[in-house]
């Protein structure tokens, strides 16, 4: 008998010295790392714009990064807007300082100048330096592509299962890639209509197709060949203001569709098709990171050209 009484005491003092050398190294893992061992690099100037010979006002935004090591709250806040730097945009031998407005909310805070000061051109080339008050300089280029013009915007519709919504309407767009060069695109559009209900208030919506890129194409392996969209379905903002079982063009009282076919230079293409792969990971814990391209010298962000060209179809 004291024989089993003396293995079980020797056996729970082999557990309990077991259970303290456990304890002990795990506080042993724990040790304080100092920030600057990290190797953590100072923020970075974080810029962004885009150039078109359609639009009326030259913009660009900056901001500074978020270091990776900081406090929890810092980590979670956007990118600190940069208010007193020197803005320039320049082509050849003229030369532009943007200067700086602050808008609410700060976020949509730029340095914008009207386009006439320097008109925005398709096959020249524009150079973008900024410099803060404190040394920090950053700089770009961008070549603004050739407009392709959209040739068809081809209405169509698909019967559907539930009752209550026997069609659904939608548009694609179709266009003549040029042969010859390296093309890439931004399919985007409005949809703009009054329905039989209302006293003539026009109401709209933005397009958004289907496709995989969601209208953001490139025109590798179909070089010279006709490009055709996604499906961007009409919908109203409210499906509760139309008779779904109506036909289309008795829902509304006047319908149409613009459709913008953006040609984009590479920068724009590859910066945002990223965005888009980024997103689609969004939430799952085994994607891959996605690294969002930066044309920026000394920065982070993307300066980029593109070229706008409209197609309007009326439907009623």
């Amino acid at each position: 008998m004291q024989l089993v009484q003396k293995t079980h005491l020797r056996f729970a003092l082999l557990v309990f010295v077991a259970k303290l050398m456990l304890l002990t190294g795990c506080t042993g893992l724990r040790n304080e790392v100092d920030p600057g061992q990290l190797g953590a690099e100072s923020a970075k100037l974080v810029v962004s714009g885009f150039l078109c010979p359609q639009d009326t006002l030259l913009a660009i935004r900056v901001s500074r990064s978020n270091t990776v090591v900081g406090d929890s709250i810092s980590l979670l806040q956007p990118g600190i807007i940069v208010p007193n730097a020197t803005v320039t945009l320049s082509e050849g031998d003229r030369s532009v300082v943007l200067p700086y407005y602050k808008v609410r909310p700060s976020a949509d805070s730029a340095y914008s100048i009207s386009a006439k000061l320097l008109p925005i051109i398709a096959g020249r080339t524009y150079k973008l330096m900024v410099v803060t008050a404190n040394g920090q300089k950053a700089t770009s280029t961008c070549t603004i592509p050739e407009a392709v013009a959209p040739s068809v915007v081809k209405f169509d519709s698909l019967i559907e299962q539930s009752r209550t919504q026997p069609k659904r309407y939608y548009i694609r767009v179709l266009w003549k890639d040029p042969v010859g060069q390296t093309n890439a695109y931004q399919v985007a559009g409005i949809f703009r209509y009054t329905t039989a209900t209302n006293i003539r208030e026009s109401k709209y919506t933005s397009l958004s197709f289907d496709d995989d890129n969601r209208g953001l194409f490139t025109d590798v392996g179909i070089d010279g060949d006709t490009i055709y969209s996604g499906r961007a379905f009409l919908t109203p903002s409210s499906s509760s203001i139309i008779n779904q079982q109506a036909t289309f063009y008795n829902q509304y009282n006047t319908a149409s569709v613009t459709v913008n076919l953006l040609s984009v230079d590479q920068s724009y293409y590859r910066y945002q098709e990223a965005v888009i792969r980024q997103r689609r990971s969004r939430g799952n814990p085994f994607a891959e990171p996605v690294i969002i391209p930066s044309n920026i010298e000394g920065g982070l962000g993307c300066f980029a050209g593109y070229n706008n060209a409209t197609l309007i179809r009326r439907f009623k």
